[in-house]
């Protein structure tokens, strides 16, 4: 990101940076003092050439940075145009990253001047509830990621997703509801439902619990209704429609793991991600993708206490050794 990070600090301050490089620059600012610094000495000398008042065109951005940074131009009585915060919120034991919130300015053709604010809502091996100004309850899953702007409720109400969240969306017929994720884009008025788009997953699902929503894909806008789980496919653009069972896959924010019907084999995958633990199935019979599992457990149990659940069940036997669990 090293490398890079001056193009990404030049599409900010010039107004045409993407939500992906507020998160790129928030994580790196966050990393250090050092880069704070940084970014302020480089900012400092944008300044320098934006007190002009004349457009930037986006190609010539990281061109006129670097010509500003190679002459040394600093004026003193530059003001100061951007702030820049870091803000944590401890609640309980679930612990909400606030990254960072800091604004820039847009330059447009008309030379006005729009401020923004980006607010990231990041999550680590807790989840996190919260309610948006509107009173949309968002439930963040762990190891997620949500940014809402200060535009937020104004013209629209838009968020971007990175992980899983459950959406309670508060009613507004003249401000549709909108999930931004990569290649995807979900729009309701007010409903209920649950998304997943990992990034270490090919699959963006989405699985509607009440009321009605749209998903465009690249190629694709389809209208799902309650019971109806979708999953679009990124690499391929292919989109699945299925009626499930709605629990099952909103269960996580109850604090429960539920499975009805998947093979033992997904099972085991499930367990691998949610405990970060390595689980190796030794003995063949049990990699038959035919022998199905149905379960519940609370995610307070360890995983040794599930798998002597599962060993229960199944008849089966597993140890552990040097940190790695065996299935026998």
């Amino acid at each position: 990101m090293e490398g890079n990070i001056n193009y990404i600090i030049s599409r900010v301050l010039s107004g045409e940076a993407t939500s992906e490089d507020v998160l790129t620059l928030s994580s790196w600012l966050n990393k250090s003092e050092k880069n704070q610094k940084e970014f302020r000495r480089l900012k400092s000398y944008w300044s320098a050439e934006v007190t002009y008042d004349k457009e930037i065109l986006p190609s010539l951005s990281m061109s006129k940075l670097e010509e500003n940074i190679k002459k040394n131009i600093l004026h003193s009585h530059v003001k100061k145009r951007h702030s820049l915060q870091t803000v944590f919120s401890v609640a309980g034991a679930i612990i909400l990253f606030v990254t960072l919130s800091f604004s820039y300015y847009f330059y447009h053709i008309s030379q006005k001047q729009t401020e923004c604010h980006y607010y990231t809502y990041m999550t680590g091996d807790e989840k996190s509830n919260f309610i948006l100004k509107d009173g949309t309850k968002i439930i963040l899953n762990k190891n997620s990621r949500l940014t809402v702007s200060n535009a937020y409720g104004k013209e629209n109400r838009t968020v971007d997703l990175l992980g899983e969240a459950y959406f309670a969306v508060a009613k507004d017929k003249s401000k549709p509801f909108n999930v931004r994720m990569n290649k995807a884009l979900i729009t309701v008025l007010g409903t209920h439902f649950n998304v997943q788009a990992n990034p270490e997953s090919d699959d963006i699902i989405t699985t509607l619990i009440e009321g009605s929503i749209k998903f465009t894909g690249v190629e694709q806008i389809i209208t799902m209704t309650p019971n109806q789980q979708l999953t679009f496919s990124r690499s391929t653009n292919k989109v699945n429609v299925k009626l499930v069972d709605t629990e099952i896959y909103t269960a996580w924010k109850n604090g429960i793991l539920k499975y009805k019907s998947i093979s033992f084999v997904q099972l085991i995958r499930n367990l691998r991600e949610i405990y970060e633990v390595d689980i190796q199935i030794e003995n063949r019979k049990w990699l038959d993708p035919k022998i199905s599992v149905s379960g519940t457990f609370d995610e307070k149990q360890s995983i040794d206490q599930i798998l002597e659940v599962i060993a229960r069940s199944l008849s089966i036997k597993w140890n552990k050794e040097n940190g790695i669990y065996y299935i026998r």
